[in-house]
């Protein structure tokens, strides 16, 4: 399977790989490069303001990972080296496992935070989220307690460059 650098701004449904799902929680406008980061910006916002756009959760290299610097040809993800992408597809499935979703599921991104503030909780991250870079900083962590309360972290904190 060839995962080769492309835009994917306009695809619906939109992929997302299921841990994705719950990095969109802590996103706050910085990324790995700054390509990475105005297209995860851009597709968030487009969630955040079409609550109803249809998203394909998947356990493979999605919309994001294809702007991601860390995304390898064949091999996919290569954040923490070799063997990456098979960790990062573990965690996808036990993301979907928790959220009750499958493969290749397609819902609405409203559906989808439904199922994030109903199974998910802030505690849970340290578990899931292992070595990820961005699981210090705690804004998935206040992401998710922010979706809990009804409340759109993204739109309040944006972090200036």
């Amino acid at each position: 399977m060839d995962f080769q650098a492309r835009p994917r701004f306009n695809i619906t449904p939109i992929p997302i790989r299921g841990h994705t799902l719950l990095c969109l929680q802590g996103f706050r406008g910085v990324g790995y490069d700054p390509m990475f980061t105005a297209h995860m910006g851009a597709i968030h916002q487009r969630l955040m303001n079409q609550p109803k756009l249809l998203v394909k959760v998947i356990t493979r290299p999605d919309t994001f990972c294809h702007s991601c610097p860390n995304l390898s040809g064949d091999l996919g993800c290569r954040l923490h080296g070799v063997g990456t992408e098979l960790k990062m597809v573990e965690q996808d499935q036990e993301v979907m496992r928790k959220l009750g979703i499958q493969n290749e599921t397609v819902l609405t991104w409203e559906s989808i935070l439904q199922k994030i503030k109903e199974k998910m909780k802030p505690s849970m991250l340290d578990e899931i989220c292992g070595k990820c870079p961005w699981l210090p900083l705690g804004y998935c962590k206040e992401g998710l307690r922010d979706l809990e309360k009804g409340r759109d972290s993204f739109h309040s904190k944006i972090i200036d460059e």
